[in-house]
C-alpha cells in the first residue's frame, strides 16, 4: 500500500510538472538585440528566388533592432520603420504597433510591413525567431546575417 502511493504521489508531481510551461525571457530573446529578416511566407507562399535575395543584398536592410518596448528598423534601402511592441513569454503572444510608418513603393515591402502590423505570436529562442500575423504569414529572423546567400 505504501509503495502504491508513492508511485501514486510521484506521477501527480510528474504530471503537474510536465504541466507548467516555461516562460521564455523576453529581454533576453528580444532588448537590445538586432534580428534580420532570413525568410518567411507571404499568402501561404514560401519567400524565395530573387525577392529572398533581398534579404541578403546589404546588412542595414530588412532588419529589425529591438528595444524595451520599442522597435526601429528598415525593409528595403530607404524605407525605415518605427514601432512600439509587447510580448508575453508563457503564451508567446506579440503585438507590434508602428508610429512610423513608412511609404513603401513595392509589393514585397508591402506585404513585410503588413505582416509586421498584423503580428499576433512569436515562435522561437535567442537565436532564430518568427513573427506570424498568421499561419499563411510569417518573417523568420535571425541574429546573424550571412554576407551571401546560399540561394
Amino acid at each position: 500500500m505504501k509503495y502504491t502511493l508513492y508511485i501514486l504521489y510521484t506521477a501527480v508531481v510528474l504530471m503537474v510538472m510536465a504541466g507548467c510551461k516555461k516562460s521564455d525571457d523576453i529581454d533576453k530573446i528580444f532588448v537590445g538585440k538586432t534580428w534580420y529578416m532570413t525568410s518567411g511566407m507571404i499568402q501561404g507562399q514560401p519567400i524565395r528566388g530573387d525577392e529572398l535575395k533581398k534579404f541578403f543584398v546589404s546588412g542595414n536592410t530588412y532588419v529589425l533592432s529591438f528595444a524595451t518596448s520599442t522597435m526601429s528598423g528598415s525593409l528595403s534601402s530607404g524605407t525605415t520603420l518605427g514601432a512600439t511592441w509587447t510580448a508575453d513569454g508563457k503564451s508567446n503572444d506579440m503585438s507590434i504597433r508602428l508610429t512610423d510608418t513608412p511609404t513603401v513603393d513595392n509589393p514585397f515591402d508591402s506585404n513585410l510591413l503588413n505582416i509586421l502590423k498584423g503580428v499576433k505570436w512569436y515562435r522561437g529562442d535567442e537565436n532564430i525567431i518568427t513573427l506570424y500575423a498568421d499561419d499563411q504569414n510569417y518573417i523568420g529572423l535571425s541574429e546573424k546575417r550571412s554576407a551571401q546567400s546560399e540561394y
